[in-house]
């Protein structure tokens, strides 16, 4: 696998929690944040692919807004 460096600001107290978490799991900063930043695409990839999934069936139900989804869920 080919890495790039790259440069990245943050907060110092962002930092100083990073670092001291990092530190605990036995893990480099760059580590740290390689993993956290692959479980943050994997959220967003899954959470895509459920919309997909909610929008195809709401569209085969009948559902045609975001206004019927809430009147739903709010028993309307």
């Amino acid at each position: 696998m080919s890495t790039k460096t790259f440069n990245l600001s943050l907060p110092l107290a962002l930092v100083e929690a990073l670092d001291k978490r990092a530190k605990s799991e036995f893990s480099s900063r760059s580590d740290y944040i390689r993993k956290a930043v692959l479980n943050q695409l994997r959220i967003e990839e899954s959470l895509e692919s459920l919309l997909d999934r909610t929008n195809k069936k709401g569209l085969a139900s009948g559902i045609k807004s975001e206004q019927q989804v809430y009147d739903i869920i709010d028993g309307k």
